[in-house]
């Protein structure tokens, strides 16, 4: 009968192992893989789900103790040393708590049956792990089968010392002669002392490191006789009553009776002689019982421990060891932190022989396997088998109670990450579980909101630190300590954070302050670091501070929730809520839910944090940061309770920011904060006749300070505000003070009344509040002008001033953009025409509103981006216009979303499509940013984003377009207006295709995407691998070819040559051969521009040819080769694509012809819907070598003969005509000197190239 369908020994290893605290969860996980591993008919892959604090390990170590009794052969693996060290070492701790109702003979556990083996310099091996460690039992062991002082030599010894020990004595009084000898007994004593020892010290660790097969029953209870035995001899040799002739008599040296003085044995003696025949006999019967070898080396002593042991554990890849030696096989396999393990990585234990059983025991909640590098990410090798049967479907068994995080910390995780299935366990819901921790300044659960922080990143690198984040953690800590020494209890605190710059400047700035306090200890470590582990109280510092809600790798799911789920009693999470909960990741929900659970504590509200906060700054110089409403600096003044009590003005943060000594900024900062706290100054103003009581002039050094009181009104009240007007030398406060008082004179005398009232609380100012009964007028009736209403926060009537005001004061510092306001810049009054919101010279408003296809010339700086973009944005304004009307008044713009701006209602098809295109993949991304920008500028988001100079550190396409997808069918009109790389263009007409081109490159490679998908970045990165780039060209292919053919002449004129003439030129007649004629390139040698001769050209033909060659057998293309296949696809398969209304090309002078003639089957507005912009002196890709003028010759070949031919894209009779080139002339970037110094170099190039490079007009 099947031992599954019996029962078996079942019931009984369940008594025993709810004996020792496991749950039922627990025991159900077990017995279901004791029922397999006694069942021998069925396999086993079982997945036992552990989230964090469940005891998955000790799940394991009791699994391990049923498999161990069960003599079933069972090696237990681990991704890391940490882990395997880990469980190995709870196995053993909980090995004791498992043996308690076992009988072992009197004598310790044995742990030969269990064996730890690897890199000892890389694992943490204490003195308990050592006894199973294989390099110490290794040693141990040659030692005990040594011929020279093993085993068979100690019995032996021993054996002689019962029966000789009177010779021996005689022996050595012969050898000491007349020297004062040593009395039988002492010498007895001693010599019992060193053999036993040494004899004890043998057999136990025979015992201990050898397997339990290799002792048998009766041997066992002899070894533990023996060791008593020996125990009641060393007792009896110190009786105080014993002599040397008793003791002569007790070991049978003298004969009692044949003695001439015969004496009466006493009884001691009689215990004696009892005591070492005992010994006598289990020693003899133990030397030949004993099958044990003598004389071996380390080698087999390794292979004997690996073949005998009964439970071995070792890392993952340690396994390998394994598969060379002849051991009997193991029935099961268990996987520690299977989630952790990689896939490829486990197949090395998997392929073990024999293997019957796989118990895979992890959480693909938490962090998997660790890859560094993104492609192979992207491409799954960080997958675990554990995580990939979860995607199956595959059943795990849930540990379902957990026994670490008080349920304050563990409720969100729970209800996140585990759908609310974890239970709490009793010792965590006991009251007196947290009853240390209530002395502390924040409870179980706190996120300390820190809105000054500044995230950084240190040297090169790109891992990020927040330095007033480290500052308050290490406040936090001190603040822990301070409590900690009222008490005596032990204290563990972790410090977490996900970057390994913030772990290193918390580490540096903690130091050794606290490794000598016993009792309390610090750890600082990375997230991805701390997995597995826990403390008493965790303090997560989430670095990422910023406007955009960008929070990095911390939006990984699986790293958040091993952050939170370290803390035993207390976790406390220090970061910027705003940044978390805009990031739109699972840190949305948690500072919401923290919010909801009141468990948000602001930074601002504790004025020793402020300090800090202030303190830090200083030491960085970034008092600047502080200049908000929210600043820790102004949250604790008197005025904190209203909002916007402090407001700043643009001119005053300018002038804040210029200001050289960090002494005066600290003064002005604390100026500003005794100002919110209700500090007023008893010096009168400067003297300036006429100044009214509203403004004040309060002198910083040899600077002055202008603010004045105002009013705020809100939903329910007014309330007085202080408004900072700007920081001032002497010479222009009287002019600003002046333009003020013309400001002032406008307002009613009720507002002013207002404005001037005073309320104090001891010698402090505080804000006076009314209540909303009628209406505070601000300007007079006959002063006041219309003015458009907005759905904003800003009074726009702050914007209209008295015509007798020269100067309009509060529209220069106090003007807060709003969505309306961005509308109207981009829109003209009547709809016509389109204001640009920025300062255009006359060239440039010429181009813009020149409604018809142009091209561009215009050298760097000059403008060429700024125009390409600007008419973008013209063309979606005039089709917003065109769809939807001109209706702006009165309408609320701030809800519309960021996808949709400027879009119309009814979608898709009657919106304009654009596309703009360029090579460099960092200008396509400062093109994209500021297209956004100004998008987000027409919705009122006004935050302060990167400028268009700065060029993002992109060093290709993979990251930038992967949202993209490659093809142009149904592609979703929220990507347009479509900002985009020339390569991800010929990705995207690929997709689009019915056949790809690279469908024979990609081979085995081919199911791994998806077609019109965005290919994945292992894909990507596999075409890259396989493309011939002119470093590939230089290094690779040409010290190959034939060395007559390449004698002087570059690598770069030739592949110059391949890829701009002979592969990339265009001709109408022929536009998928993909290659000029070897007559038609050398005839190439008669035009007038040429500087290859007839003989030149031949020989670099023949290159090409042997390059075709070459890259056809090696299985790799150009980029040339891709757009020819796409011209050749095109024209037999037709283009199924979206029809796009605009393009727009920058620095087209990178591309070929070729390149540029795929254009056209994009779109068919030829008449207006081409903007070419670029400069031939600026060529960055390699290969390419043409003149403006060719691109308006393919203009008139590739699109419109060829449009006119088919009667596409024009109305009946209309002819299109080119117009001539716009040149840009004014440079906006570049310094006049370094000006003139290239224009020196143009004159070269103007001379010795003449047909390379294209002339402005002077």
């Amino acid at each position: 009968m099947c031992v599954k369908q019996d029962g078996g020994c079942l019931a009984s290893f369940t008594e025993q192992l709810l004996s020792v605290k496991l749950n039922q969860s627990q025991v159900d996980a077990i017995d279901s893989v004791i029922s397999a591993v006694q069942c021998g008919h069925v396999n086993l892959m079982k997945l036992i789900w552990g989230p964090p604090g469940t005891g998955k390990t000790k799940t394991v170590s009791a699994l391990l103790w049923v498999l161990a009794c069960l003599k079933c052969r069972t090696l237990t693996c681990a991704p890391t040393n940490v882990a395997v060290v880990g469980v190995c070492t709870r196995f053993l701790e909980n090995l004791k708590d498992f043996n308690e109702h076992t009988d072992n003979i009197g004598l310790p556990f044995s742990l030969g049956d269990i064996l730890l083996f690897g890199s000892r310099s890389n694992m943490d091996i204490t003195e308990d792990l050592q006894e199973v460690f294989l390099d110490f039992r290794v040693d141990e062991l040659v030692e005990c089968f040594s011929s020279s002082s093993g085993w068979n030599y100690r019995i032996a010894s021993m054996i002689s010392f019962f029966e000789d020990s009177a010779s021996r004595y005689d022996m050595l009084l012969e050898d000491d002669g007349k020297i004062d000898p040593v009395c039988f007994l002492d010498f007895v004593k001693k010599q019992f002392d060193v053999i036993a020892v040494a004899l004890k010290r043998c057999i136990m660790n025979l015992w201990v490191h050898l397997p339990g097969r290799c002792f048998s029953c009766d041997s066992a209870i002899n070894i533990s006789t023996l060791l008593h035995m020996l125990e009641n001899f060393g007792a009896l040799l110190c009786n105080v009553d014993l002599t040397d002739e008793g003791l002569k008599r007790g070991l049978g040296c003298l004969s009692t009776v044949n003695s001439v003085c015969a004496q009466p044995v006493s009884s001691i003696e009689k215990e004696l002689d009892g005591a070492r025949s005992s010994c006598l006999k289990l020693l003899k019967d133990l030397l030949h019982s004993l099958n044990l070898p003598t004389g071996v080396n380390k080698n087999w002593a390794q292979n004997y421990c690996i073949c005998n042991a009964t439970l071995l554990f070792c890392t993952t890849s340690s396994s390998y060891r394994l598969h060379h030696m002849e051991i009997a096989p193991f029935e099961v396999l268990i996987v520690d932190e299977a989630a952790q393990v990689r896939e490829c990585e486990l197949v090395i234990p998997l392929r073990l022989r024999w293997l019957k059983h796989v118990v895979l025991v992890g959480d693909d909640c938490q962090l998997s396997a660790m890859v560094k590098s993104k492609v192979c990410k992207e491409a799954g090798f960080a997958t675990s088998l554990f995580g990939r049967l979860v995607m199956l479907k595959f059943d795990k068994h849930l540990l379902n109670i957990q026994y670490r995080m008080n349920p304050c910390i563990s409720l969100f995780p729970n209800a996140q990450f585990y759908e609310r299935k974890i239970l709490d366990g009793s010792n965590v819901l006991s009251p007196s579980y947290n009853k240390d921790y209530t002395c502390l300044p924040f409870g179980s659960y706190t996120f300390i909101n820190l809105t000054d922080g500044r995230e950084d990143t240190e040297g090169t690198g790109n891992s990020r630190r927040n330095m007033v984040e480290v500052a308050v953690v290490l406040h936090l800590i001190h603040t822990i300590f301070k409590s900690w020494k009222r008490t005596d209890q032990g204290l563990n605190i972790g410090v977490v954070s996900p970057y390994n710059a913030q772990v290193d400047a918390i580490k540096n700035r903690l130091g050794q302050k606290y490794d000598t306090c016993d009792g309390f200890h610090v750890r600082v470590k990375s997230i991805d670091g701390f997995q597995g582990e826990e403390d008493d109280i965790i303090i997560l510092s989430t670095v990422r501070s910023n406007e955009r809600g960008v929070v990095g790798f911390l939006a990984d799911n699986q790293r958040t929730n091993v952050a939170l789920t370290r803390a035993r009693h207390c976790l406390w999470i220090v970061g910027n809520a705003h940044t978390l909960y805009k990031s739109g990741t699972e840190w949305t929900d948690l500072v919401a839910d923290a919010e909801r659970r009141k468990c948000i504590f602001s930074a601002t509200n504790d004025a020793t944090i402020c300090k800090v906060v202030l303190q830090v700054k200083q030491e960085f110089d970034e008092l600047e940061d502080l200049l908000s409403a929210d600043s820790a600096v102004f949250s604790n003044t008197r005025w904190k309770d209203f909002q916007d009590n402090v407001i700043l003005s643009h001119e005053f943060r300018k002038s804040f920011t210029k200001l050289k000594s960090r002494q005066l900024r600290k003064e002005v900062l604390q100026k500003l904060i005794k100002l919110g706290d209700g500090w007023r100054t008893t010096v009168k103003n400067l003297d300036m006749p006429g100044v009214s009581y509203l403004v004040k002039v309060y002198k910083i050094w040899d600077l002055y300070l202008v603010w004045s009181t105002d009013i705020e009104k809100t939903e329910r009240r007014y309330s007085q505000i202080i408004r900072i007007w700007d920081l001032l030398s002497q010479q222009n406060v009287a002019r600003t003070v002046q333009r003020l008082e013309n400001l002032f004179s406008m307002y009613t005398d009720d507002y002013l009344d207002h404005c001037r009232r005073v309320q104090t609380q001891g010698k402090l100012e505080v804000p006076m509040v009314w209540d909303i009964v009628h209406d505070i007028i601000r300007y007079n009736k006959d002063c006041k002008a219309d003015a458009h209403e907005e759905h904003d926060s800003v009074d726009t009537s702050y914007g209209m001033e008295n015509s007798k005001v020269s100067e309009s004061f509060l529209l220069m510092k106090f003007y807060f953009l709003s969505s309306g306001m961005a509308k109207h810049l981009l829109t003209a009054t009547d709809g016509s025409e389109i204001n640009i919101p920025f300062e255009l010279t006359d060239e440039e408003k010429v181009i813009i509103q020149f409604p018809l296809t142009s091209f561009i010339l215009g050298r760097s700086g000059t403008g060429k981006t700024t125009v390409l973009t600007m008419k973008l944005i013209q063309k979606e304004q005039q089709s917003l216009i065109a769809s939807q009307g001109l209706n702006l008044d009165g309408a609320d713009l701030s809800g519309v979303d960021d996808n949709n701006i400027m879009l119309p209602k009814n979608g898709g098809e009657s919106s304009v499509k654009q596309v703009f295109i360029t090579v460099s993949p960092k200008l396509c991304s400062a093109i994209k940013d500021h297209i956004c920008r100004l998008k987000r500028f027409g919705i009122g988001d006004v935050s302060d984003e990167s400028s268009i100079l700065h060029m993002h550190d992109i060093m290709d396409d993979l990251e930038e377009f992967t949202e993209i997808p490659d093809s142009f069918c149904d592609l979703p009109h929220g990507y347009y207006p479509l900002t985009i790389t020339y390569r991800k263009f010929l990705m995207m007409l690929d997709g689009t295709c019915q056949t790809s081109f690279f469908d024979a490159f990609y081979g085995e490679m081919k199911s791994s995407f998806e077609r019109g998908h965005s290919r994945s970045r292992a894909v990507q990165t596999f075409i890259e691998l396989k493309e011939v780039t002119y470093e590939k060209f230089a290094t690779s292919y040409w010290p190959r070819f034939n060395a007559d053919l390449t004698k002087k002449i570059a690598a770069s004129t030739v592949f110059t040559e391949i890829i701009s003439h002979i592969k990339g030129a265009y001709q109408a007649s022929r536009p998928c051969t993909g290659k000029l004629e070897r007559q038609d390139y050398v005839m190439l040698a008669d035009k007038r521009f040429s500087s290859l001769n007839n003989e030149m050209r031949d020989r670099i033909y023949d290159i090409f040819l042997e390059y075709e060659s070459m890259k056809c057998t090696a299985r790799e293309f150009d980029l040339s080769d891709f757009v020819n296949s796409l011209h050749s696809s095109l024209v037999s398969e037709g283009y199924n694509g979206d029809m796009v209304d605009f393009v727009y090309i920058d620095e087209v002078q990178d591309l070929t012809m070729t390149q540029i003639a795929l254009l056209k089957y994009v779109c068919m507005n030829i008449k207006e819907g081409f903007l070419f912009a670029g400069d031939t002196a600026q060529t960055i890709a390699r290969g390419i070598d043409f003149r403006f003028e060719d691109i308006r010759s393919l203009f008139y070949t590739a699109f419109l003969a060829e449009t006119e031919a088919s009667n596409e894209g024009l109305k009946h009779g209309e002819r299109v005509h080119l117009s001539d080139m716009f040149q840009l002339s004014q440079n906006f970037r570049t310094h006049c000197g370094i000006l003139r110094m290239a224009q020196s170099f143009m004159s070269l190039l103007y001379f010795f190239f003449p047909s390379s490079v294209d002339k402005l007009n002077p």
